[in-house]
Order: C-alpha cells, then sequence, then structure tokens
C-alpha cells in the first residue's frame, strides 16, 4: 500500500510539473480568458474587453478582409511560399486570450481553402487601438491539416520542426 501511495503520488506531482515545463497550444494563460475588468480595481491599466468583444472584433476582421477580397480571406503561407485563399469554417469561441505582457487579445480560427482541400488553423493576435476598436496586428498559420507549425512557450512563438 506504501508503494502505491508514493507512486500515485510521483505521478501526481511529475503530471503537475509537466503543464509548466511543455510548450502551449495557445498564447495567454488557460486561467486568464478574457473578462472585463474595471479600471478601478486596477489602476493604471486599462479595462480587459470580453471574450464576445473580442470574437466579435475578430468576426467583423475576417468578414471585413473577405467582402474586400471577392470572397475568400487571403494569406501567404511563408512555409508553403505561396497565397491562399481561404473561407472561415469558424472562430474557436473556447480559445480568445489575453496576454497580458503584450497588453494584446488572441483568437483562434479555422478555415479552409476555396477549393475546399486543406484545412488550416490561424490565429490572430490583435490590439486596441486608438479608436477603442480592436486590430489585428499579427496573422500566422498554426496549423496545416491538424500538424502544427510551432507552438508557445511562455506566449513566446516555438517554431516545430
Amino acid at each position: 500500500m506504501k508503494k502505491l501511495v508514493s507512486v500515485l503520488l510521483a505521478l501526481s506531482v511529475s503530471f503537475f510539473l509537466a503543464n509548466f515545463c511543455f510548450a502551449a497550444e495557445h498564447p495567454g494563460t488557460a486561467h486568464e480568458h478574457p473578462g472585463k475588468t474595471h479600471a478601478a480595481e486596477h489602476p493604471g491599466e486599462q479595462a480587459m474587453l470580453s471574450a464576445g468583444q473580442i470574437i466579435q472584433g475578430i468576426k467583423g476582421h475576417i468578414a471585413r478582409v473577405t467582402k474586400e477580397s471577392g470572397g475568400v480571406f487571403p494569406i501567404h503561407d511563408t512555409k508553403e511560399n505561396k497565397h491562399l485563399k481561404l473561407k472561415l469554417v469558424k472562430v474557436h469561441e473556447d480559445k480568445v486570450s489575453y496576454i497580458k505582457k503584450d497588453d494584446a487579445y488572441f483568437a483562434c480560427t479555422d478555415f479552409i481553402t476555396d477549393d475546399g482541400k486543406t484545412k488550416y488553423d490561424v490565429d490572430f493576435w490583435m490590439k486596441e487601438g486608438k479608436d477603442g476598436k480592436l486590430e489585428v496586428y499579427m496573422t500566422k498559420i498554426h496549423k496545416q491539416d491538424g500538424k502544427p507549425r510551432f507552438t508557445y512557450k511562455d506566449d513566446e512563438i516555438v517554431e516545430v520542426k
């Protein structure tokens, strides 16, 4: 019995520590999904946007770019050095986060090529502009057909080789 307890304790500690050692799928803290904060509670800090506001902002950005581009979302695939024409499948409403060190927001999306053959997971980073609206400042292909191109460690991008 003593041996079983020791093994279970060792496994529990290992599992707990592994969460801190390995890279994450998305930036921001998993427990730090955006929720409205009040500037009065955090003097000197701007109020964080809610997850709903981030989702609305990214959907608006994608819709605007898609409309301006004739019904497709254009993105350059730097790995394969080609221009893609994508169609939005969905915004992962459970995968939005606040990145404190950058005072920025993050959203994860799924797209498919206009011919329907290839699926892309595209990540977006946004900041509030002077007008209070979210502005996308970085867009990056995270996965192609489920195969990751990078991951995150301490909110920094780590390329997958």
